[in-house]
């Protein structure tokens, strides 16, 4: 077995579950799960019709790239939403398309991240715990960044010692942020940007949640 599962530890939400377990809710009032965040609605029936229409689509395998026409509708989507410039986005080389973010941000950390030199991660805590696992298991070391009060549910950048920095070889970050709900301004953004320039480290942004008003 792979060692470094020994440093990888319980998922939240199955602790979640069991210290649910047993509970009822009182019969008069509609619980809110706030767990998972799985979906509680039905899809648009625009959606069913399409998924409906395009059954005989899925007799075969699909291909890791996916559909041009599906990774050209999500250049254009990013375009229109982030009012981003024609061309700056290329659908054959720039995006892939994934189950979720945690497969995204699983894979990604270990194509990243070479564990023999022992990589020095830095992330938010809290946060989601993929960041952790994906780094464990890529035999990179951890740093969390503590998100507080007076730095409005975001990490300082400014406390971070200049050692770590060094070492440092990938720095997530989530805006909105999960699960404190932080937004990072544009003036944050461009610090985290000038400092993955000054000590060559990659920044995995995911902003899973950016559509969620």
């Amino acid at each position: 077995m792979n060692p470094r599962l020994t440093a990888l530890k319980p998922y939240p939400f199955e602790r979640l579950r069991t210290l649910n377990a047993g509970i009822v809710p009182p019969a008069h009032l509609s619980p809110i799960s706030l767990s998972i965040g799985e979906p509680r609605h039905a899809p648009p029936d625009f959606v069913i019709d399409a998924l409906t229409r395009s059954m005989n689509g899925l007799g075969t395998y699909p291909s890791t790239l996916g559909l041009i026409e599906f990774r050209s509708a999500a250049a254009r989507w990013a375009r229109r939403r982030y009012a981003l410039p024609d061309g700056c986005l290329n659908p054959d080389t720039m995006l892939l398309p994934v189950n979720g973010t945690r497969e995204a941000l699983f894979a990604f950390t270990q194509a990243l991240l070479d564990g023999s030199e022992k990589p020095l991660v830095l992330m938010p805590d809290p946060s989601y715990q993929i960041y952790e696992g994906a780094a464990f298991l890529a035999g990179a070391e951890v740093h969390f960044l503590p998100t507080l009060p007076r730095t409005r549910y975001l990490p300082d950048l400014d406390a971070v010692p200049e050692a770590i920095w060094k070492r440092c070889r990938l720095l997530f970050l989530c805006s909105p942020g999960n699960p404190t709900g932080a937004v990072m301004s544009l003036a944050y953004l461009r610090q985290a940007l000038e400092l993955a320039d000054r000590h060559d480290f990659v920044i995995a942004s995911d902003e899973c949640y950016a559509d969620i008003y």
